[in-house]
């Protein structure tokens, strides 16, 4: 396999919590991205452990960077944080508003009008 920008065949694997392998060239040093992925699937799956105990009518989800942390906030309770040394870009905010989105609508089939969903850097 070969690095998409500089064509090195210097590719390495992480694997996340979530069983997720990401890739990184070693030579473009993008190790950084690799793993804001990982912590950003931690999140998620964590999400998913609460959201398949929740029976809660009313759900309020923040997501929110803080001094080198990545928070999961349900119902204002701190259920899980990481760490998060990495620009938190308006794309990873997107992303994962859009996942979380999906999660509860689609998978869990929780009424989106009593979901809050606040996800910010």
């Amino acid at each position: 396999m070969n690095c998409n920008y500089c064509k090195s065949t210097t590719i390495k694997n992480l694997l996340s919590d979530t069983n997720s392998t990401y890739t990184y060239c070693s030579n473009c040093n993008n190790i950084d991205i690799a793993y804001k992925h990982i912590a950003i699937d931690s999140i998620l799956k964590r999400l998913l452990k609460y959201l398949d105990t929740s029976n809660k009518i009313n759900l309020k989800i923040e997501v929110k960077q803080e001094n080198n942390l990545i928070l999961l906030i349900i119902n204002n309770i701190r259920v899980f944080e990481t760490d998060f040394k990495y620009d938190f870009t308006t794309k990873d905010i997107y992303y994962l508003e859009n996942t979380i989105h999906e999660l509860v609508q689609d998978y869990y089939k929780f009424d989106l009008s009593k979901v809050d969903i606040i996800v910010c850097a």
